[in-house]
């Protein structure tokens, strides 16, 4: 489950995913979204792109960071128990966990799929003692992918002073997340049954509005802040498999709408 090999793979095909970047007026002109970049998952090469470079917050989205750092940590059967420190976070956390105690296996499934940010901290906390010496290990990941526009501050997503990534980064991201089968399969799957620390099961539905709706978007991740806006990273399905980053959109809707166009865009219909 290691990522390390991965990681290589992705550094040496760095200059593939540099080819010069093109923007298609009439795909981008129907996406509300601030930053587009949207790349073939294949190889890595720029099918569209606006604004890909700017700076800003990608909310949950670097959630993908976070659980790629603890699975290249290997060990995934190891028991992690989440205290009420982890659940001192909004919005979203698990019901009644603190107390409980999970594999780390579990606690990656629930937050690919759900995003509780109270099991992020709790990832983080188990693999490097604190937020800043595991987001120190997520800049660090980053850059070894190819992602050197990005710093980040904490496990979750939260907005923070100095962190920032861009839509081109988190393309490169979310390719290197696609190679890893635990990821990609976690990523695409609709709903996740949990049982919290009374044994009591709950049903989580993924948060990702585009998996629900389009059969052909095969999963990834979405966020939101007030701050970062509405973001999100899907992977299509069709003739070609394309990788599709939206930041600072203005509603969920946007999620939807570019979904659309992202499938034209796939078969070459845009």
């Amino acid at each position: 489950m290691r990522l390390r090999t991965y990681v290589l793979l992705f550094c040496s095909a760095a200059l593939l995913a540099d080819a010069p970047a093109r923007v298609n007026p009439r795909a981008a002109a129907l996406i509300e979204a601030a930053s587009i970049h949207v790349i073939d998952a294949s190889n890595g090469q720029v099918l569209l792109t606006k604004n890909g470079s700017v700076r800003r917050e990608v909310a949950s989205l670097q959630k993908l960071l976070t659980a790629m750092v603890v699975i290249e940590a290997g060990n995934l059967d190891k028991p992690v128990t989440i205290t009420a420190a982890d659940a001192d976070c909004l919005p979203t956390k698990l019901p009644n966990a603190v107390g409980g105690t999970y594999t780390r296996r579990q606690l990656l499934e629930v937050m690919l799929i759900y995003s509780p940010n109270d099991v992020a901290r709790a990832l983080a906390r188990d693999n490097a003692g604190s937020e800043a010496a595991f987001a120190a290990k997520m800049t660090a990941m980053a850059r070894r992918l190819g992602a050197k526009n990005s710093v980040f501050k904490n496990s979750a997503g939260f907005s923070a002073p100095g962190q920032y990534s861009t839509a081109e980064d988190m393309a490169r991201i979310a390719r290197a997340a696609l190679t890893n089968p635990f990821m990609r399969r976690a990523m695409q799957t609709k709903s996740v049954t949990w049982r919290d620390r009374n044994g009591r099961a709950h049903v989580f539905q993924n948060s990702n509005r585009l998996l629900h709706r389009h059969d052909d978007c095969v999963g990834m991740k979405v966020g939101y802040t007030g701050k970062a806006g509405h973001c999100a990273i899907s992977v299509w399905q069709g003739k070609r498999r394309i990788i599709a980053v939206t930041l600072a959109g203005k509603g969920k809707a946007s999620w939807l709408e570019s979904g659309i166009v992202f499938r034209l865009m796939r078969d070459g219909l845009l």
